[in-house]
């Protein structure tokens, strides 16, 4: 059982519907270094090796097959994991407004559960989308559509998933926009890979005399190879919007 288990990347959703699960996952939680773990393979481990198995994992930070599948499970979503969580209804939300960014060049599954993530925990969501002067500064190794072009592709998502009266599109003409500078900004939304940027805007926020900004760090997307879903490898026809390899 441990080596079928060590092997594996996704939670099978038979182990999902079994009561223990549950009871697993709340273990896992009270332990005293899960905070500790958590943040360390959200913001080391993943960036590094995306598609970890559960054995890889637990090998490498010395902890148990149960715990790594726990926290792996809370911070990476496939394509499967996204449909059924973009399905479930908003719960009240804690805070007013959240701030999101991003180039938004091809509208994918990341992209998705960034805004859904967004919604769940805020009435309103401020999207900030790099205008095109700002796209020819970051290097990009890719054609990258026109700003009219991205935000209509952005707005008919939105509306498609009735999501567009809660959301704001503004552009972005450096990497902080208004969130550096906005004191009804209350929560910054991010994917792993852009955690770093939060804590530069708090730590610019801070400069200004402003409240720092809660994070919420949403799961990592990835696509069926185990490697995140990016604009660049749908573009080169690896993988499709959903994560499916071509």
């Amino acid at each position: 059982m441990y080596s079928v288990l060590g092997e594996l990347k996704k939670v099978p959703k038979e182990y999902k519907n079994n009561p223990l699960w549950s009871v697993l996952v709340e273990l896992v939680k009270s332990m005293p270094l899960y905070g500790e773990h958590k943040s360390y393979i959200r913001e080391e481990v993943l960036i590094e090796n995306p598609g970890i198995s559960f054995g890889e994992l637990a090998a490498l930070l010395r902890i148990s097959i149960g715990e790594a599948m726990v926290i792996l499970d809370e911070l990476r979503m496939w394509r499967e994991d996204v449909e059924e969580e973009i399905m479930k209804s908003f719960p009240n939300p804690k805070y007013k407004l959240a701030a999101i960014g991003g180039t938004f060049n091809e509208v994918h599954y990341g992209h998705l559960i960034l805004i859904y993530t967004a919604l769940r925990n805020s009435e309103r969501v401020l999207i900030g989308v790099t205008g095109d002067e700002f796209v020819k500064t970051l290097g990009k190794s890719h054609p990258v559509r026109s700003y009219d072009e991205r935000i209509g592709k952005l707005r008919t998502m939105l509306s498609s998933r009735n999501w567009i009266n809660r959301c704001e599109i503004v552009m972005l003409n450096d990497p902080y926009g208004p969130t550096i500078e906005d004191p009804s900004i209350e929560v910054l939304v991010v994917s792993p890979m852009t955690y770093t940027r939060a804590i530069e805007i708090n730590e610019i926020r801070l400069k200004k005399g402003l409240r720092p900004l809660e994070v919420i760090v949403c799961p990592l997307v990835v696509a069926e190879d185990g490697k995140p879903i990016s604009s660049t490898r749908i573009i080169n026809r690896e993988i499709d919007h959903t994560g499916k390899i071509l």
